[in-house]
């Protein structure tokens, strides 16, 4: 009787998981079936395109636009419907998709670098027809001209091919890389020189389109046509890497992605010290834990508006931010071979355990090629999802603190760990999407959490289902300590996280020490979403 009923119970339990697992799967299955119908039939005819150095952008007059536009067909002069109205992102020339090539021919684009002993002219594009001032209508022949670097418009009869004015960038002049200032070496920029003005101090953009939300194409869009076309970054196409070597001494940098993004961008900066830029975050994550930290926001703001998020950059304080250097050493295995040494670096968090592997799961799930129709809301839906199918199968973490032994700053002895499945090392004020967990309980024996007080604080979680009691507000984590510096000896395999990216981890002596700080600009007051 006890093997009969134990088989059965185990059959059962299997059925459980089973249908949990086919429940999890049909409701995926059906969300991305309704977003392919509604790619299918789109109300926001977004032409995405891929930037080009000569010749024009194209994009749907559709589209979130930060210039204005001419709805008549600079070609053919025929007014554009929306389903075939396009417009450059760079200087705002319009023309439909039957003129386009043409206008790719007779009329140029803003130029990226211009030679330095030649005036710098107006690029003047023709926005529309305007109105006379006398009388509420449009005058015959009258037309508003737009300049796409200086932002001025002026109305005019003919066309001011003639005009001999030069632009001096008016409006953005302290935060736009002059085409005189831009030196090129084979096609690819080799340095930019400083105009001259004592308090120039460029912005760049960096947009990451494989963020979580799907957006920083729309962002790489917008500030085109506002700047130089250099400093709107896509950096699936342009390593940061890349970038850091020809950046001013001083700059300001906006990061448009999520956390992983922000931490590829503050990792390429470590190579190049002299430059001295401050970075702030503009959230297209699914987490964006340091944006939320910094008063940036949580994401997912339903119109993005160029010119006050550059206001915001603009009026944003310089914050010191701890970085910590992780030293992952793996043990010999049974043959007796001594894997490679990895190091990482820390800005938010790093964890081993449950939260990793509901991490790692995730990661796995958008690679899938159907995670092009991703979305906020289906990343938000993938993790509550993954996360229940890990209070059933805990992919190995449980009984973690047995194979872990910590040691916190200096103390001699281990910390005495509870049941747990998870340990994270906090730098941040932020976990999981905006989970305070040191601050959680009682504030009597526990020191003020800082982001740059050169301290880690370490903290332990016992289940998925904790998490979830700990994302509602429901629960508390145990809080170990704060500590200076952590050593973790890991026995077996287990998932593995730095900043919200995950891996599987092996037997291995981990270390976190100091690596001096990284420069971020904080916003004056959070975003609301």
């Amino acid at each position: 009787m006890g093997p009969t009923y134990e088989m059965e119970a185990f059959l059962n339990l299997n059925d459980v998981i089973f249908n949990h697992y086919f429940i999890i799967g049909a409701v995926f299955l059906f969300y991305l079936i309704y977003r392919i119908v509604v790619s299918l039939f789109p109300d926001n005819n977004y032409m995405q395109t891929k930037y080009r150095t000569r010749g024009h952008t194209w994009r749907s007059i559709q589209c979130n636009k930060s210039v204005p536009y001419n709805i008549d067909c600079t070609n053919c002069g025929k007014l554009m419907l929306p389903i075939v109205g396009l417009f450059c992102e760079c200087c705002a020339v319009s023309a439909c998709k039957r003129c386009h090539k043409v206008i790719d021919k007779k009329v140029r684009c803003k130029q990226i670098t211009w030679p330095g002993g030649k005036p710098f002219l107006h690029h003047w594009v023709n926005v529309g027809t305007a109105q006379s001032d006398s009388v509420d209508q449009t005058e015959e022949g009258l037309r508003r001209y737009y300049c796409s670097w200086c932002q001025r418009t002026k109305v005019s009869t003919s066309t001011p091919a003639n005009d001999t004015e030069q632009c001096d960038f008016q409006k953005y002049r302290k935060i736009i890389i002059p085409p005189t200032c831009v030196q090129l070496e084979k096609g690819f920029i080799s340095n930019i020189k400083h105009p001259g003005d004592v308090d120039w101090e460029p912005f760049i953009i960096l947009a990451n389109p494989k963020s979580g939300s799907n957006r920083s194409d729309e962002v790489l869009s917008l500030f085109r046509g506002l700047l130089n076309p250099i400093q709107v970054v896509d950096i699936s196409v342009t390593s940061p890497e890349n970038v850091v070597r020809w950046l001013p001494p001083k700059c300001r940098l906006l990061v448009a992605g999520g956390d992983g993004t922000v931490a590829w961008v503050m990792n390429s900066l470590m190579a190049c010290p002299q430059v001295k830029a401050a970075v702030g975050i503009l959230p297209m994550g699914t987490g964006n834990d340091l944006s939320r930290v910094l008063g940036w926001g949580t994401g997912g703001i339903s119109h993005l508006d160029a010119h006050s998020i550059i206001n915001s950059v603009k009026q944003a304080t310089l914050q010191p931010l701890d970085r910590w250097k992780v030293t992952i050493t793996p043990k010999r295995t049974r043959l007796g071979r001594l894997r490679q040494q990895r190091v990482l670096y820390a800005y938010n968090y790093a964890s081993i355990g449950v939260d990793a592997q509901v991490a790692l799961d995730f990661h796995y799930a958008r690679a899938q090629f159907l995670y092009r129709y991703a979305s906020r809301t289906l990343n938000y839906m993938a993790y509550a999802f993954l996360g229940v199918g890990r209070a059933l199968d805990d992919g190995g973490c449980g009984g973690l603190e047995r194979r872990l032994r910590v040691w916190a700053g200096a103390a001699r002895d281990p910390l005495a760990l509870p049941p747990l499945q998870a340990l994270v090392a906090l730098n941040i004020p932020s976990w999981g999407a905006g989970v305070d967990l040191w601050s959680m309980g009682s504030e009597e024996d526990v020191g003020e959490q800082s982001i740059s007080d050169g301290k880690l604080e370490v903290v332990g979680i016992s289940s998925s289902i904790h998490i979830a009691r700990l994302q509602c507000g429901l629960a508390e984590p145990y809080r170990f300590a704060q500590a200076s510096c952590l050593k973790i000896e890991l026995e077996g395999s287990c998932a593995m996280q730095v900043d919200g990216e995950p891996w599987m981890q092996g037997p291995a002596t981990i270390f976190m020490e100091p690596a001096g700080q990284s420069l971020m600009l904080r916003a004056r007051c959070r975003k609301n979403e």
